[in-house]
């Protein structure tokens, strides 16, 4: 797994076994979790599936607060599918302390200054705080959508368009996904999941796999249960929560 700064090498992560560090910083606020932060630690959560689930290594995630009593505490994450991390330190050589283990990689939001290696969450996408996004009774997974589907890089600023597109996909992915388990289970297509693993290796480029995810939903020549298989196999990574819809009516 490669981990770019432009052109430049930050990291090479992912052997086999191995035991990876990963260290969130999150953006300073002194209002409620932002988007900018957010988006950090989903970045960071993206990072965690590729390495735990693709390349089977042993992961340990830590959080660095911006202040004491911030509101980035594991109980927050869940409803984000953002899996927990060991604890909330002060500091990287804390965290490091802690768990028995150097950094191995940074994830920092853009502007951000750190002696480790980086991952850098680009353009401070917004210091506007998510509740009245989440009182209007946007789905957090929706939200995930929208901030994972542009290059981690970029800007992604969530926008009224942007959060109704997200939410229509979710809305028709899973409803596929639920039709596609009432047929007989057929192997996963090797070339889409190599093309993937790839994706998700060179820089966790999530707008690849989101669109071999597209071509695979409208390949006539490929089986209802192939598609099945390969859907929910990327979910592990995505935690898009594809399967909400089984066992539910179908579109």
């Amino acid at each position: 797994m490669l981990i770019l700064s432009g052109a430049t090498l930050t990291a090479t992560l992912g052997t086999p076994g191995s035991v990876v560090h990963l260290c969130v910083r999150v953006p300073s606020s002194d209002r409620s979790l932002t988007v900018g932060a957010v988006r950090t630690l989903l970045v960071a959560d993206l990072t965690r599936r590729v390495l735990e689930d693709v390349h089977r290594s042993q992961v340990t995630l830590t959080l660095l607060a911006p202040c004491p009593g911030s509101l980035v505490t594991p109980g927050n994450l869940d409803a984000w599918m953002i899996r927990p991390p060991v604890g909330v330190f002060d500091s990287a050589d804390a965290a490091a302390a802690a768990v028995g283990a150097p950094v191995v990689l940074m994830v920092t939001a853009a502007g951000d200054e750190t002696a480790e290696p980086a991952l850098t969450v680009g353009g401070a996408v917004g210091s506007e705080p998510l509740d009245d996004l989440i009182h209007a009774g946007h789905d957090p997974l929706t939200l995930r959508c929208v901030l994972l589907s542009t290059h981690y890089r970029q800007q992604a600023p969530p926008t009224m368009e942007t959060i109704a597109d997200a939410a229509r996909l979710l809305h028709r992915w899973r409803q596929r996904v639920a039709d596609w388990s009432t047929h007989i289970s057929v192997p996963m297509p090797a070339d889409i999941i190599e093309a993937a693993y790839r994706a998700f290796d060179r820089n966790l480029d999530v707008p690849a796999v989101l669109d071999l995810m597209r071509h695979l939903e409208s390949d006539a020549a490929i089986a209802p249960g192939a598609k099945f298989e390969t859907f929910i196999h990327l979910d592990r990574v995505l935690a898009f929560d594809l399967t909400r819809d089984l066992g539910g009516p179908h579109s």
